[in-house]
């Protein structure tokens, strides 16, 4: 008889796209059954349309939501509770899979204390607010990057996985070239819902310094609302370009770049250290307790990543990035160390490891002498 886990968490992403590659591997290996149990945030709802698992959504409600409205966030967060001990009752899954974010808090809670396995997944160099506060409900906390367990309860159990992956994605890191031959390829990673600010910068960049990337094409996901106006003004520049709002399938952009600019979310790197192409990271300045910025320190200071903070100005931001992209462009050298650092930080069998710590909690579980895991508090 086939096992059911429930996936908690999702909202953006960051946290659903490591949990559907774990998903997808018990899925195919173990023939479980999976529940995504999270928000009903459009880009939640899109993907897990597209995938072969149950989704609900519950009422919960975002930490804000307690200043500006405290009876609406208690009344609705325990409304959450509520349906989170009922589908407990209900479906009896092996295990709880914690994808991080507010809305993973209800079903995490319950499960531990309706004694039912918990294992968070943690993709960020420093931990989430929610993983942080419900550390001490799990048996098991998966991290991406070794600097996470510092931030977390000496209590924890933590284990360096590493960030799961695609598998075809995964697959990329056992290439034994990374450069193409030509032509050189720049790589530009605007968000799949845009990143205004970068993409202004990387554009006026080219504007007053047409010369830097001569000879180089551009590849640009740039989010549905400026789209339009990024195409125009490359055309007006006469830059071979390939420009998109979103490209579903990154695998060849990854296998074709010479270099990448990118923002620093923690599932972009595990990806770009598969690729095993060197990057430029402007970590997005409002992600919540800057992580971003932590994950690029990470990546810069193994010698993958040259980090480029955000200035005042497009104008300021744009030189920083130009003079960060000048000592890469002309130095092929320079290229093929950091190729070797972003390598060395490859983790392509996170999925695995992840679905293996899985089947180790749940074989425990099913043992007398197992013990349960504490809930926060």
């Amino acid at each position: 008889m086939s096992l059911t886990y429930f996936f908690a968490g999702g909202g953006t992403g960051g946290h659903l796209f490591p949990g559907l590659a774990v998903a997808r591997l018990l899925h195919e290996q173990d023939r479980a059954r999976i529940v995504f149990v999270g928000t009903d945030r459009l880009l939640e709802t899109d993907v897990l349309r597209n995938s072969p698992f149950e989704h609900r959504s519950l009422p919960v409600e975002p930490l804000p939501t307690l200043r500006r409205n405290p009876p609406r966030f208690l009344w609705r967060n325990a409304g959450a509770y509520r349906a989170a001990v009922r589908w407990l009752a209900e479906e009896k899954p092996a295990a709880v899979i914690g994808l991080g974010g507010y809305a993973s808090a209800p079903l995490v809670l319950a499960a531990a204390r309706r004694r039912v396995p918990v294992l968070l997944l943690e993709q960020n160099a420093l931990p989430g607010k929610t993983t942080r506060w419900l550390a001490r409900a799990a048996s098991t906390i998966c991290i991406s990057m070794a600097e996470s367990a510092r931030h977390l309860p000496r209590s924890a159990r933590t284990v360096l996985t590493g960030n799961p992956v695609r598998p075809e994605i995964a697959a990329l890191a056992a290439r034994t070239s990374t450069e193409a031959d030509s032509p050189p390829t720049l790589l530009v990673l605007g968000g799949s819902q845009g990143a205004a600010s970068l993409n202004d910068a990387v554009v006026k960049i080219l504007e007053d310094h047409t010369a830097l990337l001569q000879g180089w094409r551009i590849v640009h996901q740039t989010g549905a609302q400026q789209v339009d106006a990024i195409r125009r003004r490359y055309q007006a520049l006469g830059l071979s370009t390939v420009v998109e709002p979103f490209f579903p399938d990154l695998r060849p952009w990854y296998e074709a770049a010479t270099l990448i600019i990118s923002r620093a979310g923690a599932t972009t790197l595990a990806e770009l250290a598969c690729a095993g192409v060197p990057a430029v990271l402007v970590p997005y300045p409002f992600a919540a307790d800057n992580h971003q910025s932590r994950n690029a320190e990470v990546f810069e200071e193994a010698g993958a990543a040259i980090l480029v903070r955000h200035a005042s100005t497009t104008a300021e931001t744009a030189e920083r990035l130009r003079v960060a992209l000048a000592g890469i462009v002309a130095s092929a050298e320079q290229r093929t160390e950091m190729t070797r650092a972003m390598r060395g930080l490859a983790r392509p069998d996170a999925c695995e490891r992840v679905v293996a710590e899985v089947r180790q909690l749940v074989a425990g579980s099913s043992s007398p002498s197992a013990p349960p895991p504490h809930a926060p508090g």
